[in-house]
Parts: structure tokens; C-alpha cells; sequence
């Protein structure tokens, strides 16, 4: 997980360079300004797919040439993903065109980092959230070792035990670039909110790109979340439930009485592992979800009367 900082410096920096290699300042015609910021969006989301792909790449083949486990560079990958791939798009949004010509307008509209994002993308990000913090809190009180779950009987005597579990040393990681992605979502979505307008009198153009880019941006950081989340949902289900399945066929095999522990925790197990999988393929679903479609520039086009 320590990469990942150093990446993403080196990412941004990277990006914001580019960026403003390729950006130029929006001619005054509406059309071409439309054009000129449909060509600029993009350019900023091709290039966040492939420094996405490439930092998750560098982060596969950094933990594998390291003594870093499999599971914990599992965890790393779509995570380096989603924060290279939202940096990218943030240096898009920093250097977005700006209006030119000899007269500029600006809409006096405060926006607030949220209001381009749809209502879907913010309910499926919290959710993920909190089923995060819940799993990884959980599996830090309970698993042992930070990394498997134990079955114990009298005296504390070891019953059976399950691995991978979302201890700290799943979670710790997990819990770190969850939160650096979704603060990094947050800023863009700010920078989204605020960036110079388009030079257009056509709203519907305008609203649209925002609402484009909003989507790039949490589509990629949903998709991340459930994905992750997902999985340690699904490791530790299959953990409690093969611990507490184990427990009972020995008690069974020896004549012992089995208690109602086990079998709930057998029971739970089996319901947590596939809503785990289920949320990470809902993940992958989200990631390939396209953004709402920007209308081409209207000649002359007026904005639309609000009531």
C-alpha cells in the first residue's frame, strides 16, 4: 500500500503535464466550444482507462516481486486503479478549456460539489462505504493473527479455523485507499462543480458535460468500492462459514453435542460469501455503465426558461 501515494503523485503530475500540452482555449463560436470540450473530456477519460490500467499492472508486478502476500496486493490492484484513474480525470477537469474571445459571460450559480452526480452513483458509493467500514470493523475485533477466523471451544482451545478473514491485515490496506479514493473522488466532483462554463447559450450542453464528467468520476470510484468491498465480504463469508461448517463435522464425527454458535455463524457465512460476490460483480457492472450522452452544440440555441 505504500506505493500507492508515491504512484499517485507521480501520476498527477504526469497527467496535469499532458493535460495542459493538449488543452487549448475555446474559440468565442458555441459550436466549437461545445466540440472543443466534448474532444477535451475525452482525451482525459482514454488516458485515465490507460494510467488506470498501467499503475494496477505496476502494482500486480510490485507485490508479486515482493513478500507481500497475494491477498493484499488482490486488494491493492483495483484500488491503484481507481485513485490513478480518478487523479487522471481530476488534471482533466484542472485544465479544462477556458472561455476566450472578446466577451465572456458566467453564471451566477453556486454548485455544490454533489449536485452533478446522480442519485444512483451517491446511494451505491454510500452503500459500499459503510459495508466497508462494517466488514473491515468486524473482522478486526474478531479475526486472529489479523488474517483468519477461529473457532474455539473450553479453555480456549482451537476448534477450526478459516482463512483469508478481513483482519487488519486485509483491512488495514483496504481501509487506506477506500479512503484515498473517495476523498479524491470528492475534490474532482468539486472541481467539476466549479470549472469555467462552457461558452455557450445552450444549458442543455453545459449541464451535460458536468453531468458527464460527475459520471466518469463515480462510476470508476463506485465500481472500485463494490469490487473491494465485495471481496472481503465474500473471503470472510466463505472463512466464518468453512470455520463454523468444520466445528460442527467434527463434533458430529466424535458424538459431541453441537451448540447453536456454529450453526449460526455456518448459516451467516453462507448468506455474506454470495452477497459478497454478487456486490463485486455489481461493481463490475457499474464500471461499464456509459455517461450520459452530451448533446452536439445547437446554432443560436437559447437557454431554457426556468419557471
Amino acid at each position: 500500500m505504500a506505493l500507492l501515494p508515491l504512484l499517485c503523485v507521480v501520476l498527477l503530475v504526469a497527467a496535469i503535464g499532458v493535460g495542459t500540452s493538449v488543452s487549448r482555449s475555446a474559440p468565442p463560436s458555441r459550436e466549437v466550444a461545445v466540440a472543443a470540450a466534448r474532444r477535451h473530456a475525452r482525451l482525459a477519460a482514454t488516458t485515465a482507462w490507460a494510467v488506470g490500467l498501467l499503475a494496477a499492472a505496476a502494482t500486480g508486478v510490485a507485490g508479486r516481486l515482493s513478500d507481500q502476500s497475494a491477498g493484499v496486493t488482490a486488494v491493492e490492484v483495483p484500488l491503484a486503479f481507481g485513485i490513478a484513474h480518478v487523479v487522471v480525470l481530476l488534471a482533466g477537469e484542472l485544465s479544462w478549456p477556458q472561455p476566450d474571445g472578446a466577451v465572456r459571460r458566467a453564471r451566477l450559480h453556486r454548485r455544490g460539489a454533489l449536485e452533478n452526480a446522480a442519485r444512483w452513483h451517491l446511494v451505491a458509493g454510500a452503500v459500499g462505504l459503510v459495508l466497508a467500514a462494517v466488514t473491515i470493523g468486524v473482522g478486526a475485533v474478531t479475526a486472529d493473527d489479523g488474517q483468519d477466523f477461529l473457532m474455539t471451544g473450553a479453555g480456549g482451545r482451537i476448534l477450526s479455523w478459516g482463512s483469508p478473514f478481513a483482519g487488519w491485515y486485509y483491512g488495514a490496506p483496504a481501509a487506506l485507499g477506500l479512503a484515498a479514493l473517495a476523498v479524491t473522488a470528492l475534490v474532482t466532483l468539486w472541481v467539476v462543480a466549479q470549472r469555467s462554463a462552457v461558452a455557450t447559450d445552450d444549458e442543455t450542453a453545459e449541464t451535460a458535460l458536468r453531468r458527464a464528467s460527475a459520471h466518469r468520476v463515480l462510476r470508476v470510484t463506485d465500481a472500485v468500492v463494490l469490487f473491494v468491498t465485495g471481496g472481503l465480504m465474500h473471503v470472510s463469508g466463505n472463512a466464518v462459514h468453512s470455520a463454523a461448517a468444520s466445528t460442527i463435522d467434527s463434533a458430529a464425527a466424535n458424538g459431541l453435542a453441537v451448540g447453536d454458535a456454529p450453526r449460526v455463524l455456518s448459516a451467516l457465512g453462507q448468506g455474506i460469501g454470495p452477497a459478497g460476490l454478487f456486490l463485486a460483480l455489481a461493481g463490475l457492472v457499474v464500471l461499464v455503465v456509459p455517461p450520459p450522452a452530451v448533446p452536439a452544440a445547437r446554432p443560436g440555441a437559447p437557454a431554457p426558461v426556468r419557471s
